[in-house]
């Protein structure tokens, strides 16, 4: 009885070996906004400035002053998150009026998931 026993032991330890390798992600992480947990308005600060946002756009929680983009102070007020987060993925969504899309269309590749939604919480913050 203690020989079988050992076997499927033995069996299940060799199924878990072998794991030293990491996995990492292998393309752009798309979908809706994660709901498990809760998005981080600071982490989302650090997201824009280390983004280069100010650089084209004014927005007064970052301190930010660009005049390329549309001013989010105004633009974005009365926005929910599904709107601040296609205008990031998919900055031909919508065009506001004045201006030409001059965003790159990368960044919805180039964030996380994670960093998406604190960066859609930092901008859409009360």
């Amino acid at each position: 009885m203690r020989g079988p026993l050992l076997i499927v032991l033995f069996a299940l330890l060799l199924a878990g070996c072998g794991g030293e390798k990491t996995v990492s992600p292998t393309g752009p992480v798309v979908g809706p906004l994660p709901t498990a947990g809760k998005a981080d308005p600071a982490a989302g600060k650090k997201v824009y400035n280390d983004n280069g946002c100010g650089a084209c756009h004014t927005y007064g929680p970052a301190g930010s002053s660009g005049t390329v983009g549309p001013d989010l102070d105004k633009f974005l007020k009365g926005k929910d998150a599904t709107f601040v987060k296609t205008s990031i993925v998919d900055p031909s969504a919508f065009i506001e009026k004045g201006y030409t899309n001059a965003m790159p269309a990368g960044y919805g590749s180039q964030i996380d998931s994670g960093s998406m939604a604190d960066l859609v919480a930092f901008l859409t913050q009360k």
